[in-house]
Formats: structure tokens, C-alpha cells, sequence
């Protein structure tokens, strides 16, 4: 039996939801334990959604470490704007301490036999492969040396790059950053599609049939909220909203946070308007619904991803002030004429590289 760790960020919940069906695939489809390394609400998250997925005996092969692995984006309060004074004392107090953690985290490798990792964004885990000599697949969309080089001191960025320089294996998720190719020259690369978690056939017709008008799903992600409120329950649209839009009206339905199944919600919608977070996107492109995503011109994955979509007629960028015209947004996502068709789930694509490592 083959033993693979995942080291996943916890910045935000797309990392660890986007890898949930990539360990479904591998427990289901080979012989192997799986440990999960993670923030502890993230493995709560991946805890709960596993074990509905899983049998009994493929839940009982998975170990869960909870770990602050990674520092990601921090915003400014009620705004989608970075804060780079707290973003880099964060960043420079993370990269202090990566020497020690990355050896004691090689030592735990060992110990522990890993055959294989999955490394979704944590650069610790990389130089612990490295000392460990274990092999290592690097699966993303975008590295953080090329998202920090436009706001953080280069010191910082380049740090970052040393890391990413030494992945020997990776996988490039739809709509990558281009960026990102320069800091894994020395690695083999191969594209990949998108991922995410699984639809409920029932629960969306369910939801479906709850409503008479169009219903519409929004979101901003746990690390983003708005202040200033809107008032849509003039609008003929029925909403799903997660905590932090700033959406209200009698038509509004607020999903909390610890709802498990939202990519639910996005299958039953017939719009959405998000953040252009990868996972949020994955999971409409699955679901084949089209996005307004929020710009945030300070933050080069959202920019790729949003001149992407829009290069392919699947979304419209919008700022925070258009939510005060719902109709406007409503009516330039019927303009919309793109084709789903390339994408597919690369769960099982994913896995199957991982396991051959």
C-alpha cells in the first residue's frame, strides 16, 4: 500500500475543496493511505465532506494533520484589496521559520514512509521532499512568487522562487498563470483540466423546485467582505448568497459559512456572481453557469482568470458598485455565447500522475 500526503494551503477553502475528489480518486481507485496536511477548519471541512463520500474503509484510510501551512492574500477590511504592510511582515515571519519545519517535516516523511506528495501550494513541503528524497507532483493554477512580485519587496518573491525552482514534477490547472512557467523550468509539466467537488443530482433538483423565478448564486469567499449594503428584493430574482455579500432584500438567502455543498447551490442557480476564485470558477464550469466575477486589478491570478473567461465568452467582469444594477448584470451574462466543452473534472487525472510517482 502506497502512502501519499497532501499539503494543501488554508488560504481560503478553494485549495482543500479543489483536492477533495482528487483523494476521493486515489482511495477509490488504488491501494494507498492518504494523509492530509492542513488548517484545522479545512480539515474539518475535508472531514465532513469525505466521509459521505467514501466508504467506511476508504475514510478509515486517511490521516488528517492540522497545520498553518500557508499565508496566501490578506485584504484590507470590506474590500477585496490586499493589505501589503500586514502581507509582508505575515510572508517574512513565514519564511523565518521554513529551515526548521521543513526539517522536521522530512524527518516525519521518513518516519512515516510517504511514497509520494501532492503539494498544493505549501513551499515547506517542498524542501522537505527534497531532503527526504521523495517524490513530489506540484498541482496549481499559479505560484505565489509571481502574485507577490507586484506588491511585495523582491526580497520576499525570490524567496519564494528558490522553492518553486526545485519542484521536479507538476500539473497546470486550467486558466494557470503564464507567470508561474518561469518559476518551474526545471520541472516536467503537463495540463490538466478543472476540479471540483461532485453535484447532487437530487438536492439541485430539490432546490430547483423551491423556486418560481430565477435564482441567482453569490459569493466572495471567507476572506473578502463588503460593508455597504444593497437592497435587491426589487429585483425579480430569487438569491442564494454566502455570509459577507452585501445583498439583502426578503429574496435573499443567506448560506453560512459550514454549509458543506454550495457547489449544490451554484448547479441549482441560473447565474452567478463570485470572486474569481479558481474553485468557485471550476465548479460553474462544471456546472456550465455563467459567472459575473468581481475585478480586483491588484491581484494577477484574478486578472488571468477573468481575461480568460472573458476571452472565452463564459463571464463578465464587474466591480462592487454594479450589484446596485442586478438587471445590467443579468443581462450581460445572457449575452454570453461560450462553450463549455473543454473543460472536464481532472480528478482522476491527477491522481493517476500522483500515483505513478
Amino acid at each position: 500500500m502506497k502512502r501519499i500526503c497532501f499539503y494543501i494551503s488554508d488560504h481560503g477553502f478553494g485549495h482543500i475543496a479543489r483536492n477533495i475528489p482528487i483523494i476521493v480518486s486515489v482511495l477509490k481507485k488504488y491501494d494507498a493511505f492518504v494523509y492530509i496536511v492542513c488548517g484545522k477548519n479545512h480539515i474539518d471541512f475535508a472531514q465532513k465532506n469525505l466521509s459521505l463520500m467514501l466508504t467506511k474503509e476508504e475514510y478509515n484510510r486517511i490521516g488528517f494533520r492540522t497545520d498553518k501551512t500557508d499565508i496566501g492574500l490578506i485584504v484590507k477590511p470590506g474590500t477585496l484589496l490586499v493589505d501589503t504592510d500586514k502581507l509582508t511582515k505575515a510572508c517574512t515571519d513565514y519564511l523565518s521559520i521554513i529551515p526548521e519545519k521543513s526539517d522536521s517535516e522530512s524527518r516525519w516523511m521518513s518516519d512515516n514512509n510517504i511514497d509520494a506528495v501532492l503539494c498544493d501550494m505549501p513551499i515547506w513541503s517542498i524542501d522537505a521532499c527534497e531532503k527526504a528524497n521523495i517524490p513530489l507532483l506540484y498541482v496549481g493554477n499559479f505560484t505565489w512568487t509571481e502574485l507577490y512580485r507586484e506588491f511585495l519587496p523582491e526580497k520576499i518573491w525570490r524567496s519564494y522562487a528558490e522553492h518553486y525552482l526545485k519542484i521536479k514534477h507538476s500539473m497546470l490547472y486550467a486558466l494557470h498563470n503564464t507567470e508561474m512557467l518561469e518559476f518551474l523550468k526545471n520541472s516536467e509539466m503537463s495540463d490538466t483540466s478543472v476540479t471540483a467537488r461532485p453535484f447532487s443530482n437530487e438536492i439541485v433538483r430539490k432546490t430547483k423546485s423551491e423556486h418560481k423565478r430565477q435564482t441567482v448564486f453569490a459569493a466572495l469567499g471567507m476572506s473578502a467582505q463588503f460593508t455597504e449594503a444593497v437592497d435587491v428584493s426589487g429585483v425579480p430574482y430569487d438569491f442564494y448568497t454566502t455570509e459577507g455579500v452585501p445583498l439583502v432584500g426578503s429574496n435573499v438567502t443567506v448560506i453560512p459559512f459550514s454549509t458543506l455543498d454550495t457547489q449544490n447551490y451554484i448547479a441549482a442557480s441560473d447565474y452567478v456572481i463570485t470572486k474569481a476564485g479558481w474553485g468557485t470558477v471550476s465548479e460553474c464550469l462544471l456546472a456550465k453557469k455563467p459567472m459575473a466575477l468581481f475585478k480586483r486589478e491588484t491581484v494577477l491570478e484574478d486578472r488571468t482568470t477573468v481575461r480568460l473567461l472573458e476571452e472565452k465568452s463564459l463571464a463578465v467582469s464587474i466591480n462592487q458598485e454594479d450589484l446596485k444594477d442586478i438587471d445590467g448584470i443579468i443581462k450581460k451574462l445572457n449575452s454570453l455565447n461560450g462553450s463549455y466543452e473543454e473543460f472536464y473534472d481532472c480528478a482522476d487525472e491527477v491522481a493517476e500522475k500522483l500515483y505513478s510517482l
